[in-house]
């Protein structure tokens, strides 16, 4: 039976300039596994370390960037990895930045860009990260009371600020 593994996080970074939001995507190098594809910022946690600093470790180590607002989605991914007979859940975060912000790539990724959604999704091999990419529109663009109660950092937050409970929402 296929264990289930929570030790992996996706977080889809935006800009906003003027009315338009912008994703970064990063396309992976030619050295790692799963060459020239773009993506997200994703990553593995590190051994008891909890989601969101995991995502906050991951976005500072392959884009240097800092982002100043960030949100932990509804939504999350689930996908089979056959290769070690587990079920993966990936905690989603969409992270704010600065309209100037530039990432400093890692030796991961070779290239960045910023696209809008649609064109975004259009780049991604997965169909699981075109439908996250729905979600931050859907649950943070979108405003509203759902995006304030999915802010885990922020102007209206502290850091480390506990969301309410799922039952609350």
């Amino acid at each position: 039976m296929a264990r289930v593994l929570a030790d992996q996080v996706e977080v889809y970074m935006f800009r906003r300039r003027g009315r338009r939001v912008e994703f970064l995507v990063l396309r992976r190098s030619a050295s790692v596994a799963l060459p020239q594809v773009w993506q997200p910022v994703t990553g593995g946690l590190k051994r008891g370390e909890r989601a969101v600093d995991g995502a906050r470790r991951e976005v500072l180590e392959e884009t240097g960037l800092k982002p100043h607002r960030w949100w932990a989605l509804e939504s999350m991914t689930v996908y089979l990895d056959p290769a070690r007979d587990a079920v993966r859940l990936l905690p989603l975060f969409a992270a704010e930045i600065g309209a100037g912000d530039r990432p400093r790539l890692s030796g991961e990724h070779d290239r960045h860009a910023f696209l809008g959604a649609a064109a975004a999704a259009r780049r991604f091999l997965w169909r699981a990260q075109a439908r996250a990419l729905e979600a931050v529109r859907r649950e943070v663009l979108a405003g509203g009371r759902r995006a304030r109660a999915l802010e885990i950092m922020g102007p209206s937050k502290t850091r480390g600020a506990r969301r309410r409970p799922r039952s609350d929402r």
